[in-house]
């Protein structure tokens, strides 16, 4: 009797011309069919009733060999070095070349895939390379002149067992190719799947009966244990996957591991991770658990160049503290020291000062900088240096992220007018600098070093004056080389009649010049101030009333001097 592959007769291969000529016909089938009808999909009545030829057939099988399969989602292709094999895994063995005869094959129960016309060779527990290599070679003993081959064409499910720190634990069906942080995942919503809401389950639910984590106690997925039927242990550190995608940590599932999920007391037995890292928290402690490694967790993508210092406070009776620079550890390739249960992890960032700069200048914009070294020059030269309208006369620089405590003469003795006037500056004078940077630039000054936060302005030379006081139109008049402030005073219409004292006041820096010779520059603000006016009956009463202050603070010093003549007066009498 002939050997069958599916529906189709296959002719033992022979030495002789004959059987080389029954081959050949029988390859060369497929050309002829092509005058036959059109062939349907399978499962198609015009086909099933009328392939009664061998080509027709033929085409049939290779249409279910192609369509017939269940379609799997894989990461990539499977690495047949790695891919273990297991009942239900179904192979594609093909016989022929330009039209080759196929038939599907699985590895059955007990683990052994039955070739056709050869033996069966053992595939359960073994790699897929392995298995591939062995039934090619036992086919090709029997199809000797006949390119034969055999793939894996479906992958296999199979079930695996978790338990522990888990919702639902128990045995799920798991698909192909599946890995660990899959199995713990269906634990988790296997129980939303089974009861959307608890308040409506029934209490004989099996869910009912499940243990239930205590509260203070977490999931520790960084010591997660999978035994495999041959007895390998692995331990898998599950947030290394999460944070980091490392696939090392999260490796693909086998057929009845056993999957322990463990619990930690997130107060006793955990590490805490605390600072300027994307992944702060508590972590469970993994056996020989170094600080490196808990850093590359919660640091992820951002990395630990950016990391400077970590401060380890331990959970022991003193408190010890250990200070670990992470650029030595980076130098060295170091992991630092161990990390313990209880630990307080505290990251300190790397230290950037920036500082900006804006106005004329090419660049402007903010920029890194070395807090206490770059100076002013530096980062004018980091900006591309001054436009040709820039002043850098009325350039100015604010100290934004100065700490230092400023008193406004609360505790002084100054009256009400002179605190309140003392608080009637706005804020940001104080945190500006006095400097002359147009000196600075000039080189007629020392430069100046710059701190975090620091703000340059170069304003626009806009070739104007500013006259304001006690003038008849104060405002902004048209700077003219070598005029002095009577000049611009007279353009804002002349002193008004209760002028007394001119100054000048350098855009910038505050220094000033007084008198109406005084020699101006383009910026500058002209101030004419105005004798003591009342010019409302709120200001005249209070113009009064620090009058009477004075009158009443001058008659308690005589008052008081005239008291302790008359004390000296009598004891020198009675001495007497």
């Amino acid at each position: 009797m002939q050997p069958r592959i599916g529906s189709l007769p296959i002719l033992k291969p022979y030495h002789s011309a004959a059987g080389t000529i029954i081959c050949v016909g029988l390859l060369a089938a497929p050309v002829f069919s092509q005058v036959s009808p059109p062939v349907s999909p399978p499962g198609n009545p015009y086909l099933e009733d009328s392939a009664e030829t061998p080509a027709l057939r033929l085409q049939q099988q290779i249409m279910q060999g192609s369509f017939g399969q269940e379609v799997t989602a894989l990461e990539g292709p499977l690495d047949a070095e790695a891919y273990i094999l297991g009942p239900g895994d179904v192979f594609s063995v093909a016989v022929g070349g330009l039209a080759p005869v196929r038939q599907s094959v699985p590895v059955s129960a007990t683990g052994l895939l039955t070739l056709p016309e050869a033996e069966a060779i053992k595939a359960g527990g073994r790699t897929l390379a392995s298995v591939q290599q062995e039934a090619v070679a036992a086919l090709q003993r029997i199809y000797v002149h006949v390119p034969v081959s055999v793939s894996l064409v479906q992958t296999r499910k199979f079930y695996v067992h978790i338990a522990g720190a888990v919702p639902e634990p128990g045995r799920y069906l798991m698909p192909p190719i599946s890995r660990v942080d899959n199995a713990v995942g269906y634990a988790y919503r296997a129980q939303i799947a089974i009861c959307p809401d608890p308040a409506i389950c029934p209490a004989t639910s099996a869910s009912s009966e499940l243990p239930q984590l205590q509260e203070g106690f977490r999931p520790a997925l960084r010591n997660i244990r999978v035994t495999s039927r041959d007895s390998t242990r692995r331990t898998v550190d599950l947030m290394r996957y999460y944070t980091m995608g490392d696939m090392d940590a999260n490796p693909p599932l086998r057929d009845g591991d056993y999957i322990m999920v463990p619990s930690y007391h997130e107060t006793r037995d955990a590490v805490r991770v605390s600072g300027e890292v994307p992944f702060a928290g508590s972590y469970d402690v993994r056996p020989n658990d170094y600080l490196m490694d808990l850093l590359e967790i919660v640091t992820a993508e951002s990395g630990l160049e950016e990391l400077h210092e970590v401060r380890i406070t331990r959970a022991n009776e003193a408190r010890e503290t250990l200070s670990v620079m992470v650029p030595d550890l980076l130098q060295d390739q170091s992991r630092g020291p161990m990390i313990q249960k209880g630990d307080l992890i505290n990251v300190l960032p790397r230290i950037i000062d920036q500082a900006a700069i804006y106005g004329r200048v090419t660049y402007p914009g903010t920029y890194r900088i070395s807090g206490g070294k770059t100076t002013l020059t530096d980062l004018l030269e980091l900006a591309g240096g001054l436009k040709d309208d820039a002043s850098s006369r009325s350039a100015f620089l604010e100290r934004n992220n100065s700490l230092n405590f400023r008193e406004f003469g609360r505790s002084s003795n100054l009256d009400f007018f002179s605190r309140e006037y003392a608080l009637s500056f706005p804020a940001h004078v104080a945190n500006r600098l006095i400097i002359d940077i147009d000196a600075i630039l000039r080189k007629e000054a020392e430069d100046v070093v710059l701190h975090d936060g620091d703000r340059i302005v170069f304003p626009r030379d806009e070739s104007t004056v500013v006259v304001t006081g006690s003038v008849r139109r104060p405002g902004l008049v048209t700077f003219s080389v070598g005029q002095d402030a009577r000049h611009y005073i007279s353009l804002a219409g002349g002193l008004a009649p209760n002028a007394r004292s001119i100054y000048v006041f350098q855009d910038g820096t505050g220094d000033f010049r007084t008198g109406a010779s005084a020699a101006v520059r383009s910026g500058d603000t002209i101030f004419v101030d105005r004798k003591d006016n009342a010019e409302s009956a709120q200001s005249a009463q209070l113009l009064l009333t620090k009058q009477q202050q004075r009158i009443q603070l001058t008659q308690v010093i005589i008052t008081g001097v005239t008291a302790i003549t008359g004390i000296i007066t009598a004891y020198a009498a009675i001495t007497r």
